[in-house]
């Protein structure tokens, strides 16, 4: 099998990235590209993927804002709450003195 038959077919069935494919055939990531560009459902490939990396892009940032969300309320205690406030001091003292 040449590496054009490869190429198709790990991208259109195995789902592969072109760096994939390139490091597997030994076949430049231009020639790859070029090649797959020219193939028939090439676009609808292309769109499948970029609408399914939008999910999965979209359920991770849900993910880490829950996870920031629920770390977040876990810290806050009495010791959190007085170095803000020092902080906001010195901020506020600093603009009196200096702004």
């Amino acid at each position: 099998m040449g590496w054009k038959e490869e190429a198709c077919r790990m991208f259109f069935q195995g789902g592969a990235a072109v760096g994939d494919i390139s490091a597997a055939t030994g076949v430049s990531r231009q020639s790859i590209s070029a090649y797959l560009k020219q193939q028939p459902g090439y676009g609808a490939e292309k769109q499948r993927r970029k609408a399914n990396n939008a999910l999965r892009r979209r359920a991770y940032k849900a993910a880490k804002n829950r996870e920031y969300r629920s770390a977040a309320r876990d810290e806050v205690t009495a010791e959190t709450m007085r170095r803000e406030h020092d902080m906001a001091a010195a901020i506020l003292s600093r603009e009196k003195y200096y702004g």
